[in-house]
């Protein structure tokens, strides 16, 4: 990498304020950490963290030197990508924030044809929730934000690549799984497995059922999950009905560990987006991988999809539109 070494030290401490952690990262002692940090403060002439007992901080200079390192980190990436075609790849990086559905099902998806052309190619993904990752964005950790819930951002730039649908699976054996249709009102008579309060997913889920003339507090929620898996391993166990994306349900539909419930009125979808610093696009890497988000095109994400019934529209997720869009509402 041809990032100048002692400020890629600093930076890596900077992210997770803590110098062991940060030693296994850039993989040296944590001596040879604090010698590189130690040598960037006197050669800058000024205290870059404050250390009381095992509390790493920041200071206003190191906060204010980090703004700048992001960018420096961001520039080599691209002129590293730019010699690319000029036979040289060491060091080049991929940088990605995405919501949990993106992160888990979607990108090991599309990733592979990236490697393909980028062999030596060093990808992190960064998870979390729809305000996480977009600080990452804005704070230059990443260099693409992938996200699942609307966003009121008028600083960044967000673009809709493709619709997903949340999904209300049931054990094979249980009644609604045979039925054609369930209606909202009929949710409250089971037990219900939801993600946790505050969530995008959960909000989605209400906001259908609120609708629908059911309030969340008539519902019967016996867990709160903060994992999608959570919720599948339980839905399997058989303690209740639970919402979860299409993208999630794929094996399990096709094993048979659950089964897909029709709603009425249904089904519940939700936009996913892409989201970039104002400015021209990415090149190299990420430019790629923005081509490929684009060019999604996956109608029938499970075999329901195939299957579904005549009142029940298409499942599964749909490309979008590849207009920048920008939308206003809760984010997870």
């Amino acid at each position: 990498m041809i990032e100048n070494f002692k400020l890629k030290v600093f930076r890596v401490v900077a992210d997770m304020l803590n110098y062991r952690r940060a030693a296994e990262e850039l993989h040296l002692t944590q001596p040879a950490v604090t010698a590189q940090i130690r040598s960037l403060e006197e050669s800058l002439g000024i205290a870059l963290f404050d250390r009381i007992g095992r509390e790493t901080t920041l200071t206003p200079a190191g906060a204010t030197l980090l703004k700048y390192v992001r960018q420096i980190e961001s520039l080599t990436n691209d002129a590293v990508a730019a010699l690319a075609p000029f036979g040289g790849q060491e060091g080049v990086e991929l940088n990605i924030g995405a919501s949990h559905t993106i992160a888990v099902y979607l990108l090991p998806r599309l990733l592979p044809q990236i490697l393909r052309e980028w062999p030596r190619l060093r990808i992190h993904i960064m998870g979390g929730s729809t305000n996480e990752v977009l600080n990452a964005l804005v704070t230059h950790r990443v260099s693409v934000s992938l996200i699942e819930a609307p966003a009121h951002r008028p600083d960044l730039k967000i673009e809709t690549f493709a619709e997903d649908e949340l999904t209300l699976i049931a054990r094979p054996d249980h009644p609604w799984a045979h039925k054609p249709v369930v209606r909202a009102a009929e949710l409250v008579q089971e037990p219900i497995l939801l993600r946790e309060v505050g969530s995008g997913m959960r909000q989605f889920v209400e906001d259908y059922l609120e609708r629908n003339g059911v309030l969340r507090q008539q519902l019967r929620t016996v867990i709160d999950m903060n994992s999608t898996e959570g919720i599948l391993s339980a839905v399997e166990a058989g303690l209740g009905i639970g919402f979860v994306p299409c993208m999630s349900a794929e094996k399990p539909l096709r094993f048979g560990t659950v089964a897909e419930v029709h709603l009425d009125n249904g089904p519940i979808r939700r936009q996913l987006s892409i989201v970039l610093l104002n400015g021209p696009d990415p090149r190299g890497p990420v430019g790629q991988l923005l081509q490929l988000l684009r060019g999604y095109r996956h109608a029938h994400l499970h075999p329901a999809a195939k299957a579904a019934p005549a009142h029940s529209p298409r499942r599964g997720a749909a490309a979008g539109n590849g207009k920048a869009e920008q939308y206003e509402g809760a984010v997870s």
